[in-house]
């Protein structure tokens, strides 16, 4: 109940920020001054998509069965700082989803419905532009880093918190927003590769994030 309590509010944090979007970007970079030194640190708090697929493929009673995760929630937050071409972060995030069990009608299975995953990642963060864009106010980014993952599904003990390691890649855009460009408005895409040695898990797990955010630079 709890899980799919902090499912819906995401959702709807999601539907919010992405509704509000156009409305705050409207008229935010018009007769600005230049942002030539902004704040060093940042701090975000993210929220979006992220996509499913296999977990691992095992036998119960001799009947072959594909675990399967859907896509889910993503929750979390970043800490991060900044230079004009460069940056490092580092995030945390949570990913809520439901569980498939796929066999044949006639297999006995036991009861599974839930998963999570929980990220952690440290990335480097490159801006080609540097703060040539509407006076330093659009900034986007090139972004990689490592990280593990941790999964936990209630499929008996099968896939319980096994630890993969995360190596994750993608890009995004920040906007600036404000008298001193401290509000932040992210949008950001990752693509994982996830690499584990235990049986918990197929050795090679890719998945794709879609998320957005909003943070303060200070």
């Amino acid at each position: 109940m709890l899980k799919r309590t902090i499912c819906l509010a995401g959702r709807g944090a999601l539907l919010l920020l992405f509704v509000t979007v156009p409305a705050t970007l409207y008229g935010q970079f018009e007769d600005q001054p230049r942002l030539e030194s902004p704040p060093a640190w940042e701090a975000d708090f993210y929220t979006g998509y992220f996509s499913g697929g296999t977990l691992l493929r095992t036998r119960v009673q001799g009947e072959p069965v594909d675990v399967d995760m859907d896509s889910g929630l993503l929750l979390g937050l970043r800490l991060g700082a900044d230079q004009e071409y460069f940056g490092v972060e580092v995030s945390l995030a949570c990913v809520l989803a439901d569980l498939d069990l796929n066999a044949d009608p006639a297999a006995v299975l036991p009861s599974a419905s839930d998963a999570s995953i929980l990220l952690g990642d440290i990335n480097l963060l490159v801006y080609p532009t540097g703060n040539a864009l509407a006076e330093g106010r659009v900034k986007p980014f090139i972004t990689a880093g490592p990280g593990i993952g941790v999964f936990d599904t209630d499929f008996d003990d099968k896939v319980s918190n096994e630890t993969a390691f995360d190596v994750n890649v993608g890009g995004g855009i920040k906007f600036l927003l404000g008298d001193q460009g401290n509000p932040v408005l992210r949008l950001d895409y990752r693509w994982h590769l996830f690499t584990s040695t235990s049986s918990g898990l197929d050795d090679d797990l890719t998945r794709q994030e879609i998320t957005v955010g909003l943070g303060l630079r200070f």
